[in-house]
């Protein structure tokens, strides 16, 4: 099995279909029978996957409800497996199901591997409901049981890391074009104030505000602490050292104020909130330093939280200096 740290380089939609096969009771712990598995991948990375009994796939319900769960944004690949020994029956209910996934409207899911799986043997669901090329032939190649262990396990935080990041949800296209209209005013309205000492105090008494209770940050409010936050040093220098210091509300507070954002506003916001989660020991730290890294991959602070939250270094066990300028001198 070629499967080279799947998590983060793409590789998992390279993988044949008997070797993904072969992987899947590795990332469910357990050998499924008479069950569907569906993995999703974005970019060859894991996303999610869940598993139903082929019995309840009988129901045109249900079905049409796992239409809706998977035929999003979320996911560019969708493989269904099923596990049964009888093959044409399975095939047949994985593609109606694959029926009501073209029907709800795939949004981004531009490929769908469909399997049936019997024993060691399996073969490719094929439209007229029977198993294109089932004869035996085609064996299940399965990892040796501890790289399959391992790489089950990778798969699973590989998911859970997306799952915990989902705090940064997109936003709809309204709510985007609400969120530019404001960020063009703050724009504006940043420019109108000559006095650079004054327009520090308007971003620090703002971001104090928003520190002291950030569940009643308004969509301006988020919005302008952004832009703040990437124009203003001071601010954001302010920002780090309440995260270290255990700001209890940091963590929230970046975490809005990242998903209202774009530019340098996103990147700056996602970096503080990652290493937020980092100090929190949030198990989202890492996810939040590659989306800062995504919206901007030349951002310095966006590299550097980066390093420090992926050194796996405990946050208590560092200790950071309060005085600079006394080290310093």
């Amino acid at each position: 099995m070629n499967l080279q740290a799947y998590g983060i380089s793409g590789v998992l939609d390279t993988l044949s279909g008997a070797e993904l096969i072969g992987l899947a009771p590795y990332i469910l712990e357990r050998r499924p029978h008479e069950k569907l598995v569906i993995i999703g991948t974005y970019g060859g990375e894991p996303r999610a996957w869940t598993t139903w009994p082929l019995a309840a796939l009988e129901s045109g319900d249900t079905r049409r409800s796992m239409a809706r769960d998977w035929a999003t944004s979320e996911f560019d690949r969708l493989y269904l497996i099923g596990y049964s020994t009888s093959q044409s029956d399975t095939a047949a209910r994985i593609n109606q199901l694959h029926t009501e996934l073209r029907d709800e409207g795939l949004e981004t899911v531009n490929v769908t591997r469909n399997f049936v799986v019997n024993g060691r043997q399996w073969g490719y669901a094929s439209y007229g409901g029977l198993v294109d090329g089932y004869e035996g032939t085609a064996t299940v190649i399965a990892p040796d049981p501890v790289r399959g262990r391992v790489e089950g396990l990778l798969f699973r935080t590989s998911c859970r890391k997306r799952y915990a990041a989902a705090r940064f949800n997109s936003l709809d296209p309204a709510a985007v074009e609400k969120a530019a209209r404001i960020a063009t005013q703050c724009h504006i309205d940043r420019d109108k104030v000559a006095n650079p000492n004054r327009q520090a105090e308007i971003d620090e008494g703002r971001y104090r505000q928003a520190l002291a209770n950030p569940s009643a940050m308004t969509v301006l409010g988020a919005v302008a602490l952004g832009i703040a936050a990437a124009q203003n040093v001071d601010l954001a220098a302010d920002a780090v050292d309440d995260i270290l210091d255990g700001a209890p509300a940091a963590l929230d507070l970046w975490s809005e104020v990242a998903r209202w954002s774009t530019g340098a506003a996103r990147t700056t916001a996602t970096a503080l909130a990652a290493l937020s989660a980092w100090k929190d020991r949030d198990e989202a730290a890492v996810a939040f330093a590659e989306i800062a890294l995504d919206a901007d991959p030349e951002s310095g602070l966006a590299w550097a939280v980066w390093h420090v939250v992926s050194t796996g270094a405990a946050p208590e066990h560092v200790r950071a200096c309060a005085d600079f300028e006394a080290v310093a001198a």
